[in-house]
């Protein structure tokens, strides 16, 4: 993977802290078949069914409408045939990691806006994969998920960190900044220092490592659209739990809907399907999205904003088209 130029201060306290979160021993079989090309199902069964809680867990995500099956899917091999094997290795290996990571010693990070976060971010991510047409949702669920692991690590370096009265951790970019100030890098590259220690798969870490400054990736980085969708997840979140004004919104959707090529108006699709991931998938994850996200409230004020934005564009056009 690209040099995460961790400074060696950080990297220093990184080594020395130890209470750094740990995968279970699940999450690690489950990295080594992620990465094996010749991963046999009944092996993959036979793992998952070690964790009876996680096998139970990706039964009612395949029989969810998220997967629209007609009959009722009972055993983990018919799971694997309706989300595919490495969909079903990457929902596997993001129930396993909240399971241990949910348990890790707080500091000053409130872990309520954390998780929040951390399923809506999920949820874009997902999202925009089927809007995209991609054959990796999951994975990319899973990187969106996960992309703000490394505040778990900072937290557990300086509990003092986040609880600092300066920072408001509903600003997503405030925090971001706050940490480069203090620790000369940021949650994104202490996250993907993190995985690659535990043998995650190249893609997933560079869709962390660039989170939160996508325009730091090498031009000829493989799949530039794996990174972008990473990246924009998190965009979807900040919107989903602050408020930015109309001008900020229009752009934001703009750039969205161009770099992903997606048609117009895709920006209120997307937050559709975030409503209906999040709702499927918070009992799951056992995560509480009650409080500080409305979703309808969210998704009527994009409806409304969009609309104004196309009706912008038609009065544009029928000016331009008088002119000629």
């Amino acid at each position: 993977m690209e040099d995460i130029a961790l400074p060696a201060e950080c990297i220093a306290k990184l080594e020395a802290c130890t209470s750094l979160p740990s995968p279970p021993k699940v999450a690690l079989q489950i990295i080594q078949m992620v990465k094996d090309p010749d991963i046999e199902i009944d092996n993959v069964v036979h793992v998952l069914a070690l964790d009876p809680a996680l096998s139970v867990k990706i039964l009612r995500m395949a029989n969810s409408p998220l997967y629209g099956q007609g009959k009722k899917v009972a055993n983990l091999q018919k799971a694997i045939m309706v989300i595919g094997l490495n969909g079903i290795l990457s929902l596997a290996l993001s129930f396993s990691l909240v399971k241990s990571l949910r348990h890790e010693q707080k500091g000053g990070l409130d872990h309520l806006i954390f998780w929040r976060r951390a399923l809506i971010s999920g949820s874009a991510g997902l999202a925009l994969a089927q809007m995209c047409g991609r054959h990796d949702q999951e994975e990319l669920f899973m990187a969106s998920f996960i992309q703000d692991l490394g505040m778990l690590v900072l937290d557990q370096i300086d509990p003092s960190l986040y609880a600092q009265p300066n920072v408001e951790q509903l600003s997503h970019q405030e925090v971001t900044m706050h940490e480069r100030e203090h620790f000369g890098a940021d949650h994104a590259m202490v996250g993907s220092w993190l995985l690659h220690k535990w043998n995650f798969p190249e893609d997933l870490l560079r869709g962390i490592r660039y989170s939160d400054n996508l325009e730091q990736a090498p031009p000829e980085t493989k799949d530039r659209q794996f990174l972008q969708c990473v990246a924009f997840s998190g965009t979807f979140a900040d919107l989903s739990i602050s408020q930015v004004d109309d001008d900020t919104l229009f752009e934001i959707s703009e750039n969205i809907e161009q770099t992903l090529q997606l048609p117009s108006l895709a920006f209120v699709e997307v937050f559709k399907k975030i409503k209906q991931l999040v709702q499927e998938s918070a009992p799951l994850f056992e995560i509480n999205c009650q409080d500080g996200f409305d979703p309808d409230a969210t998704l009527e004020r994009a409806k409304e904003l969009m609309t104004l934005r196309q009706i912008g564009l038609e009065q544009k056009l029928n000016t331009l088209t008088a002119q000629v």
